[in-house]
């Protein structure tokens, strides 16, 4: 039986408690006349802009008219370097890919997609200026009628804009390298405009080719020359934004292997540039931007420009024009590039020649570079193997002056020791220190080394980015989503080899005042494996097979050394023809035992003085 619906008061109640709750609310967040006269001020004002900006298009597409109907329409262009095509709109380039190279897919997981650095409007050149009339013309708004021209060598493809009585040309030309010359010229463009000056916007967007994206936009940035300079300015670390009053010749998008760049040898003035970090997920790396002020030349457009999109390649580079792309490449400032660019990568080409697989050559340079640095190595085992020789002397005198009013001649009788046996306790640090240039040059040697992008080798894919036969789930911090085979290997060998070279034994050395902490020194020996690998375990494979083989050929070189090189008895024999020896003070040495000399005398006044004024 349906039961008959009763009136429910406290229903009702509630529904008018909500509804004066949301009057309340909306009265409270309602705005006032200010806001509300700010707000219709800022929509009269973007209202007011649109406009303009229509009327500016508008005036583009009227005043300029194409010699033929304005049907937008694209030009193909090939050579053996580029395959091209140059779009009617705007009259300028609309897509540009790199023969011979392929990008990483990064939905298929591998390297055999077609490479762009120009595609879907991500090139945008433009020149604007003022009419008579106040608005302003942008070329990138207009239609362009083409004509092309081809001969045995070239292709011309000109671009044209009819400007009432005149005209505006864009002409490009085409040859067997990776440059595309542009001649801008006008006529009669002094009836339309009294500018003096043109702007010039480049805008382009850098599509991701490689496996390592992180790297990829790491590498990425805008860089410079200024004019009648070999130097090139750039900025690493994020985005970046710079603007320079100095004429410059040339500026360049830079990718991890590949570059566009802009030269117009009279120089850019007034510039600005720089690039911003695309999101992450999209199919670009880099957002680059660039704006110059360009002079008219009798009231006309006249200028000689060339766009170069290039591979990274030094040797190719260095060959390919006297404007200095080849410092594009990040290989390091100071030593850390010469050594890059005049070792290691002539040591890589002359190995390379043999026609094996470039893994085994990175494998062979390894070889080349221990046998150039086993001297050093020799010298650091054996200054490690005599200070362990010496430590029971130096814990007796730990011993023997444990109080901290005797640190002064504790000092001295250490000194002493080590000056007895001929043993420099410092002289261990230098063979490290020298292979620090080394060590460091590397890191921005395989990142850069464009024969060994999409190099598969054992584990890898790329010797340029990471290894990820392993995977792991992605929400495990800093190690995105993989294990490195190359990066694990090397960490294993690393610890190897300490335990192996008594690295770890030079810690159990007795504290010295004025000497780092060897415990806290300890530690970090162990914790720095950790922090290798999650570098490692992200950046080019390449280094970490470099690394894994370095530290397995360092290994068999200390075994050698402590077998049939030295032994303990060779050891002793060493000390105690060391101790025999006449001793031949230097002035350092000297200097030093009066320092400590002084330095007593001064440390037993002062206890002799506070036992007085007791």
């Amino acid at each position: 039986m349906q039961q008959e619906k009763k009136f429910d008061k406290n229903q009702t109640i509630a529904f008018l408690l909500i509804a004066i709750l949301i009057g309340v609310f909306m009265y409270m967040n309602s705005p006032s006349e200010e806001e509300l006269e700010t707000q219709k001020k800022e929509l009269v004002e973007q209202g007011a802009k649109k406009v303009e900006e229509e009327k500016s298009k508008i005036a583009s597409q009227t005043v300029f008219q194409p010699s033929t109907p304005a049907i937008e329409e694209t030009i193909d262009v090939k050579n053996d370097k580029l395959a091209m095509k140059f779009g009617t709109k705007g009259g300028q380039i609309s897509e540009i890919k790199v023969l011979n190279y392929t990008a990483f897919d990064t939905v298929k997981g591998s390297n055999n997609t077609p490479l762009y650095l120009v595609k879907d409007g991500s090139n945008d050149f433009n020149l604007s200026f003022k009419t008579k009339q106040g608005t302003v013309l942008n070329t990138a708004d207009l239609v362009f009628s083409p004509t092309i021209k081809k001969s045995n060598d070239e292709t011309v493809v000109t671009m044209t804009a009819q400007v009432q009585e005149g005209l505006i040309q864009f002409i490009y030309t085409i040859g067997k390298t990776y440059g595309i010359n542009l001649d801008v010229q006008s006529k009669g463009l002094s009836a339309l405009t009294s500018d003096k000056q043109v702007a010039l916007n480049w805008k382009m967007d850098g599509y991701s080719s490689e496996k390592g994206k992180d790297q990829e936009m790491y590498w990425s940035h805008t860089y410079y020359q200024f004019k009648n300079s070999k130097d090139v300015e750039y900025s690493l670390f994020g985005a970046d934004e710079w603007e320079e009053e100095e004429a410059v010749s040339w500026v360049a998008n830079k990718q991890q292997f590949f570059a566009s760049v802009l030269s117009f040898d009279e120089g850019f003035k007034k510039v600005k540039g720089g690039s911003v970090n695309a999101e992450k997920g999209t199919e670009f790396s880099k957002h680059y931007f660039f704006s110059s002020t360009m002079d008219l030349k009798n009231s006309e457009l006249n200028y000689q420009f060339t766009f170069d999109f290039v591979p990274l390649d030094y040797k190719m580079l260095k060959d390919y024009n006297d404007k200095g792309y080849q410092n594009l490449i990040d290989f390091g400032w100071g030593i850390f590039g010469w050594l890059n660019k005049y070792f290691f990568l002539n040591i890589f080409k002359w190995l390379a020649s043999v026609g094996i697989q470039y893994g085994w050559v990175i494998f062979l340079m390894t070889i080349v570079v221990k046998l150039v640095l086993s001297p050093i190595m020799y010298k650091q085992y054996r200054q490690s193997a005599l200070m362990k020789v010496l430590r029971p002397e130096l814990n007796e005198i730990n011993e023997k002056y444990k109080d901290s009013k005797d640190a002064m001649k504790k000092q001295q009788a250490t000194m002493e020791i080590y000056r007895g046996a001929g043993v420099n306790p410092l002289a261990g640090c230098l063979p490290a220190l020298l292979q620090v240039p080394i060590f460091y040059a590397l890191f921005r040697f395989f990142p850069n080394l464009i024969d060994l992008r999409g190099v598969p080798f054992l584990f890898a894919e790329d010797l340029t980015a990471y290894d990820d036969l392993i995977r792991i789930p992605e929400w495990i911090p800093f190690l995105n989503g993989h294990l490195s085979i190359f990066a694990v290997l090397y960490i294993v060998a690393m610890m190897i080899y300490f335990k192996v070279s008594g690295s770890m034994d030079n810690f159990q050395m007795p504290q010295q005042e004025g000497m780092p902490n060897m415990q806290f020194m300890k530690y970090m020996m162990y914790v720095m494996p950790v922090f290798f690998f999650v570098f490692l375990n992200n950046y080019a494979s390449g280094l970490s097979w470099y690394y894994l083989v370095s530290n397995a050929i360092n290994i068999g070189i200390v075994m050698y050394i402590k077998r049939f090189m030295i032994n303990d008895a060779k050891i002793q024999s060493i000390l105690a023809f060391n101790k025999a020896k006449p001793k031949k003070e230097g002035k350092f040495s000297s200097k030093m035992q009066d320092m400590m000399r002084k330095a007593q005398e001064m440390q037993e006044e002062q206890n002799q003085n506070k036992k007085r004024k007791k």
